[in-house]
């Protein structure tokens, strides 16, 4: 069972990960006080996986804590730092959409995040094709 679930999820990320032309897709869980990535697409190395995070003033955590969806690209450089974001650093993101995940319609559990490790500007298209699949990957956080 846990395997029929990790390959939808990863065929979900890889299939993400085309369309918006990104490097990495992650999904990380709030468990306790921290975020952990529960399911990666295009890691470079396994600190990933063993990664906790407090949720911060970086990329993921402002997601979660406003429960909207962030974007750092190209156009909207200056108000988010890739360096600030241990995920980021850890895999060179350059790039990056992060989208909250919801249970049940509360507060934010997780987050959706796509990367690129060149620098790019996300399309309004690939804005909202994140936003469906996080939408679409709730059911597994």
């Amino acid at each position: 069972m846990h395997d029929e679930v990790s390959s939808a999820v990863q065929e979900m990320m890889s299939g993400l990960c085309q369309s918006t032309a990104g490097d990495f897709c992650g999904m990380a869980c709030v468990s306790g006080s921290m975020l952990r990535w529960k399911y990666t697409f295009g890691a470079t190395n396994e600190r990933v996986k063993r990664m906790a995070m407090r949720p911060g003033q970086d990329l993921v955590g402002t997601a979660i804590r406003t429960g909207r969806t962030v974007m750092l690209d190209e156009q909207s450089r200056g108000e988010y730092i890739p360096d600030r974001c241990p995920l980021m650093l850890a895999e060179r993101l350059v790039c990056a959409i992060a989208v909250p995940m919801f249970k049940d319609g509360g507060l934010p559990n997780g987050v959706l995040l796509v990367g690129s490790r060149t620098p790019c500007t996300f399309s309004p298209e690939m804005v909202v094709q994140t936003e469906q699949t996080a939408r679409q990957l709730e059911q597994y956080a």
